[in-house]
């Protein structure tokens, strides 16, 4: 039984081990991360599926971690901020028993990216919210549409399940917002980010994946894809999105969005945006002007 959704971004100087006071500039942010957690605990979530963007990523094919996960953030001179969970062999088994029944490319694997840190950064900040087995899946470079198929095919996988489940969305937006950005400024990257944010406020899967793929990669950005496996995993609940934070002190988006999720047997998100969608800010507004510290 799915009870939650969330989209969480994954910049590792949010911890302060690496940010080294810097975090601070993302207070929003580490609020979200707080607010998300504790949704985590009172829906007592016994069972998650983490959707990774740095893990394997191949052109046709998506992975899914058939063993414990261990890792490190050594990359970014932190190896001692470990991050490791068992696997939850049951959810893994119905994911790759529903993606074959889907015809969705999945592979299990029992290696994954040592510094995955769009799964590490996530687990150090939820802590003790996050069960002890996970699932963890991959995106790929396949096109839009089979991410959301994909979705479905885990959607039709969490059914067997009556544990509370939550499924993360990990992924950073934009990375090409201003001049201050170590990729640079994009002209259009503000309109992506914004097309983004209304589609995810809306719950529009159609609206995302309207948005021109190579825009998508001219602008860097890494959130949409798991995105679309999240609102494909989610295609039988009403869901109810909220943006709980947007902004980019470093030139790249962070987004951090709760789903809440009631059963819905007309199916009606299938094909249609949620109804009652959170009323999005302007993109670009900064952590004061939306009210955070």
């Amino acid at each position: 039984m799915i009870v939650l959704g969330a989209v969480l971004p994954h910049p590792p100087i949010l911890l302060p081990q690496i940010g080294k006071g810097r975090q601070a500039e993302a207070q929003s942010t580490l609020d979200a991360y707080d607010t998300v957690a504790a949704q985590l605990r009172e829906l007592a979530v016994q069972r998650l599926l983490v959707i990774s963007t740095h893990g394997i990523v191949t052109l046709q094919r998506y992975h899914i971690l058939a063993s414990k996960l261990s890792g490190d953030l050594e990359r970014f001179q932190a190896n001692l901020l470990t991050f490791e969970r068992e696997a939850d062999n049951d959810l893994v088994i119905a994911i790759q028993s529903a993606a074959d029944t889907h015809n969705v490319p999945l592979t299990p694997t029992n290696h994954w990216e040592q510094s995955d840190h769009s799964v590490g950064v996530p687990l150090r900040l939820l802590g003790d919210s996050v069960p002890a087995q996970i699932a963890v899946v991959s995106i790929s470079f396949r096109p839009p549409q089979d991410h959301y198929n994909f979705g479905r095919a885990i959607a039709d996988a969490l059914t067997t399940f009556s544990e509370p489940t939550a499924i993360i969305a990990s992924g950073d937006a934009v990375h090409t917002l201003t001049e201050d950005s170590s990729y640079g400024l994009h002209p259009r990257a503000t309109e992506v980010q914004q097309q983004y944010e209304a589609a995810l406020a809306n719950w529009d899967q159609k609206g995302l994946i309207a948005i021109d793929e190579s825009l998508r990669r001219e602008v860097d950005e890494s959130v949409i894809s798991p995105t679309l496996i999240l609102m494909g995993a989610l295609q039988g609940q009403s869901a109810n999105p909220r943006i709980l934070a947007s902004e980019h002190p470093w030139g790249v988006a962070y987004v951090t969005a709760l789903v809440q999720t009631q059963p819905d047997p007309a199916d009606s998100l299938a094909d249609g945006a949620a109804e009652n969608p959170t009323v999005l800010p302007p993109a670009g507004r900064d952590a004061e002007s939306r009210g955070g510290r």
